[in-house]
């Protein structure tokens, strides 16, 4: 049974994603107004694929994999597609979208 204090700040994690993706999707829209031309054929938006880099950043994580496996387990209802996506096409799609940073 999961406890109240881990159950508290999940909530809290999902409040900051929810956020920062909010924040990310405006500024990127202002930046690059033509950047959702493509977003249907794409499985993971720009502004997702931003959101779960500075995600990772904000935690100090490296490991892209753990990332993605962190957000398949407990936030599949905010980013759907993340589930079942192979670390490689993720960090490819990073690497793409122009948000590489070396730890």
């Amino acid at each position: 049974m999961a406890k109240r204090e881990d159950t508290l700040s999940t909530h809290l994690l999902e409040e900051v994603i929810t956020v920062l993706l909010c924040l990310v999707d405006d500024a990127y829209f202002n930046i690059n107004p033509k950047g959702g031309i493509y977003a249907s054929l794409k499985e993971l938006s720009d502004s997702e694929v931003m959101t779960l880099t500075l995600f990772q950043q904000l935690r100090g994580v490296e490991s892209k994999r753990s990332v993605l496996r962190d957000v398949a387990r407990f936030f599949s209802h905010l980013f759907p597609s993340v589930v079942g996506l192979a670390p490689s096409s993720f960090h490819r799609r990073v690497r793409t979208c122009g948000v590489c940073w070396s730890p």
